[in-house]
């Protein structure tokens, strides 16, 4: 692994707080995969496939709370460990993970895992921190939904989830999914955030021009 892709891991909040023997472990059974843009990871109702880490690219989370409707559940970037769940339960995938354009990935497997676990239990404690963290981010927007107003909701969507250089690259039917609204009620108030020069809308993207700005209505302000 070379010296930039073993710091974009270290500088993870999860994966960085690891004590360095229990990240050389994982790291010496981890193996690197390239994925061509729509490859699936895994599928919900999948067995689990092993603990998962993104090193370049994208790679999102989409669920499918009822037939016929999908859901966006996560978007990963670089850094980011995911997979945590069923390689902690044995139980099947909840969610869909696939590449969104190319990326690439390590992958430590369940056998893998389990057999450094079984030399260092701590990393069972350690992957139950990684569901709580995203447990966490979980309910803290489900907790958004259910009180603040929709503008302020869209604009920390936007805030939290939009790359500071790429903006975010995402369907529009997808935002309004996540925030449980009609695409037209989404698209009056994507109309007023542009009209304000606070947001740019194009085919599949919508890049953030005034963060100071999206941060206030993210917060409730004017």
């Amino acid at each position: 692994m070379d010296a930039e892709t073993r710091a974009l891991l270290d500088a993870d909040g999860w994966f960085g707080s690891l004590p360095p023997a229990r990240r050389d472990a994982l790291l010496a059974e981890a193996r690197p995969r390239s994925l061509a843009a729509g490859a699936t990871i895994y599928a919900a109702g999948d067995p689990p496939n092993g603990l998962w880490a993104v090193t370049a690219g994208e790679v999102r989370l989409t669920g499918h709370p009822v037939a016929g409707h999908e859901v966006l559940a996560l978007i990963l970037r670089p850094g980011t460990w995911f997979g945590e769940v069923s390689t902690l339960d044995g139980g099947p995938r909840p969610h869909d993970a696939t590449a969104f354009g190319p990326a690439r990935v390590l992958t430590v497997p369940m056998a893998a895992f389990h057999r450094i676990a079984g030399e260092v239990p701590a990393l069972y404690h350690d992957l139950g921190r990684l569901v709580c963290q995203h447990q966490r981010v979980a309910l803290d927007f489900i907790a958004q939904t259910l009180a603040l107003p929709l503008a302020a909701r869209l604009a920390r969507l936007l805030a939290d989830r939009a790359h500071p250089q790429d903006g975010l690259r995402i369907r529009q039917e997808d935002v309004a999914a996540m925030l449980n609204v009609s695409r037209q009620t989404l698209n009056r108030h994507l109309a007023r955030l542009a009209a304000a020069g606070v947001v740019r809308r194009s085919y599949g993207r919508i890049e953030v021009l005034d963060r100071p700005r999206l941060s206030r209505l993210a917060a409730g302000d004017a």
